[in-house]
């Protein structure tokens, strides 16, 4: 399983930070066309653009942050992708090669309770939205649901360990709200309208930037 606490000790004294993503469609199986990633993959292009924000500089890889990809499409629904940024070893920012990591992880055998290991830093797991929710719990983590009614995202003092919560093209839905409902945590808005969720993990990795966090 994950340590939370062996990936503060590599990542050195950045903030640890955490994002769920949900993809309400995205393909589970490997069948689907890198031309087509909207439609055929399910919107797995707005996983990949998500990894690419949350983990490209223009000079290298962000080491303290980890993204769960929830993926609820297809056959073998649900299944989870987890990226450890702080054991990547290099991450190209564009679509087609992260939707390649994405399918190199679902070819692995999922396998619920159990992180398999696809690549460095990539890990895929049969489990759920629920499952992730728990095992970040146990790890002590501070849920954060990113949507337009909540606390100011430049007002919002972050907590220790953050975990930020977004749908991909639509927002969480009533069954997954409940879900979350079972944890303490909290509405945070990263502005008024509606954004892309590629945009919004943007917006909270510049704010810790502009805080040297």
């Amino acid at each position: 399983m994950f340590s939370l606490t062996s990936v503060i000790k590599n990542m050195g004294a950045s903030m640890q930070r955490t994002f769920i993503t949900i993809g309400h469609r995205a393909k589970t199986t490997i069948d689907f066309e890198f031309n087509d990633l909207p439609g055929s993959g399910g919107g797995i292009d707005t996983l990949a653009r998500c990894l690419a924000t949350a983990f490209c500089l223009s000079n290298g890889i962000r080491k303290e942050t980890r993204v769960f990809l929830i993926l609820q499409g297809g056959k073998d629904a649900p299944k989870v992708i987890r990226v450890c940024g702080s054991e990547l070893k290099g991450l190209n920012p564009d679509e087609r090669s992260i939707a390649g990591i994405i399918r190199a992880a679902l070819k692995k055998k999922a396998v619920k309770g159990v992180w398999t290991m696809s690549s460095p830093g990539v890990y895929v797991s049969k489990a759920s939205f629920g499952d992730v929710l728990r095992e970040l719990s146990e790890e002590g983590v501070s849920f954060i649901h990113l949507r337009e009614s909540g606390v100011n995202l430049p007002d919002f003092e972050f907590p220790e360990h953050p975990c930020f919560i977004l749908g991909d093209n639509t927002d969480i839905t009533e069954s997954e709200e409940n879900m979350l409902q079972a944890f303490s945590y909290i509405n945070v808005s990263v502005g008024p309208r509606s954004y892309h969720a590629d945009h919004c993990v943007t917006m909270v990795q510049i704010e810790f930037d502009r805080r040297n966090l």
